[in-house]
């Protein structure tokens, strides 16, 4: 199949709608797919008739598939949301044994609903707590804080239904589990309408082994439905609305703003910024109208976010904590009375990165694609953030997808990145419990970021034409996230 190049002409080329026949089968281009198929049936042979599936669509069967693995995504939590009954009668929480460690069931919804003042009533930007000399505030940005708030509501006015046999933590979590499930499955859906004739490649975001430990370990899923919401408004020519989704998805979240990043390369490249502008405005708008009444507010609950993350050292699974337990080097470690240095590190490394894609993608043969481009972003953010909580690896999963779809590649980097989990879990639970030592933790996290570095190198590899792109080739030489189906064209 022909690749066009960016200098043909509209003459040169004959419009074609999108046909089933045109879908990639993933069991005639994936090693890994092929066995699963072979002991499911064997794959679809010549003359088979594609797209006529009554009920069993593609689509129908990856939102199968992503329903079982959130099962499975709740069940690795439930062990932590269970409770005890107390002398009072009452269930409370049941952490006892270190579960929470030894079973790697953590997670920060069920212990925040009482940490964060979700199990009364009032405003969530209101509740605050002293720690020591200080005043703390729900530290989550805005729409994040007021979506857990909302949780809270119908959590405390439902509790009566499993009062008997639930603590209200735990159907905390259940609750807001089941809610971010719904997302995930909307997210599936247009995941699969971005993937287009590569759409079994979602399968590696429904099946994804991060799913099962990192679905419910915090409330990253929404951020990343934005994100995808806003690729698929952006792909379909709404602009204001891709805008829209942005702004909301960085009002939960920070990442999604690195969209506008690879939406400015593409802008740049075919001086065309009119559609950049159009998402840039009303992001920031969205983002605005957000924030600004809990700004006014409740200015120090709001700010609160920013201070703790100015402030705060490393996390655990960074490279920098690595280097701190190989070398016993304390240079890097905020609590050491530093902040501003790891800051500054931090802060220079991934905006040398960002420069180093914008001039990859001005200087590279044809126009990246855009996700190429938010792959690298989010990865060199990842690799060079101080802060790496295990559940942002999620947030990789969709762009390493549209990207590199690599089927064996990406299990594998999942998979491992799956176990940095449990491994950062009983190495938590410290020495004097047996917990794994820091050498165990710092192998399984270089191998973890080893993976992501191998994946930076072959797309930007990818970029310069040194290796086939496959999902250019399967649309005919376009960006899937720039182009609808009906766009997609190909040579006479």
């Amino acid at each position: 199949m022909a690749v066009m190049s960016e200098g043909v002409r509209e003459s040169s080329i004959s419009k074609k709608a999108p046909h089933p026949a045109d879908r990639v089968q993933p069991a005639h281009t994936e090693p890994m797919a092929r066995d699963v198929v072979r002991f499911l049936g064997g794959p679809m042979g010549r003359f088979a008739r594609i797209g006529r599936a009554r009920w069993w669509t593609p689509l129908r069967v990856l939102i199968s598939v992503a329903w079982v693995f959130l099962a499975f995504g709740v069940l690795s939590k439930a062990n932590c949301a269970g409770g005890a009954r107390t002398a009072d009668g009452v269930i409370g929480l049941n952490w006892a044994g270190n579960r929470q460690y030894t079973s790697f069931c953590y997670n920060d919804i069920t212990p925040l609903y009482g940490g964060r003042g979700l199990d009364q009533p009032g405003f969530v930007y209101a509740y605050s707590w002293v720690e020591g000399d200080l005043t703390r505030y729900m530290e989550y940005p805005v729409l994040a804080g007021l979506f857990q708030g909302v949780m809270g509501w119908i959590a405390r006015n439902t509790y009566g239904l499993v009062d008997s046999f639930l603590p209200g933590a735990g159907w905390y979590f259940y609750l807001t589990a089941f809610v971010l499930s719904i997302m995930w499955i909307c997210t599936i859906r247009m995941v699969a309408e971005l993937a287009g004739n590569r759409i079994w490649d979602t399968v590696l975001v429904a099946a994804s082994p991060l799913v099962i430990v990192h679905a419910f370990t915090n409330w990253d899923i929404p951020s990343i439905m934005f994100l995808v919401a806003a690729l698929l408004l952006a792909r379909n020519k709404r602009f204001l609305w891709a805008g829209v989704m942005i702004g909301a998805g960085t009002a939960f979240k920070m990442w999604p703003l690195f969209v506008l990043g690879a939406y400015l390369v593409v802008a740049i490249r075919k001086r065309n910024f009119v559609p950049f502008f159009k998402m840039l405005f009303t992001s920031v708008a969205t983002w605005l109208v957000i924030n600004v009444p809990v700004m006014l507010s409740y200015p120090q609950a709001w700010a609160e976010f920013t201070r703790l993350n100015s402030e705060r050292s490393w996390e655990w699974t960074t490279i920098y904590a690595v280097i701190s337990r190989m070398t016993g080097w304390s240079g890097f470690d905020s609590d050491a009375g530093t902040p501003e240095i790891l800051n500054a590190v931090t802060l220079v490394l991934f905006a040398a990165a960002c420069l180093g894609i914008l001039i990859l993608g001005l200087k590279a043969p044809r126009t990246p694609r855009v996700a190429e481009l938010l792959f690298l972003i989010v990865a060199f953010f990842l690799l060079f953030n101080k802060v790496w909580s295990p559940q942002y690896s999620l947030w990789l999963v969709i762009p390493a997808m549209l990207a590199l779809p690599y089927w064996r590649l990406l299990f594998s980097w999942m998979t491992v990145d799956m176990m940095v989990w449990p491994i950062l879990m009983w190495h938590m639970l410290g020495s004097d419990n047996n917990g794994l030592p820091g050498e165990v933790l710092n192998l399984v996290v270089l191998v973890r970021d080893g993976f992501i570095v191998a994946m930076i190198v072959l797309v930007i590899t990818q970029i310069l034409g040194n290796i086939p792109d496959k999902v250019a080739a399967a649309h005919h030489g376009h960006d899937p996230l720039l182009t609808s189906p009906n766009e997609w064209v190909q040579k006479d």
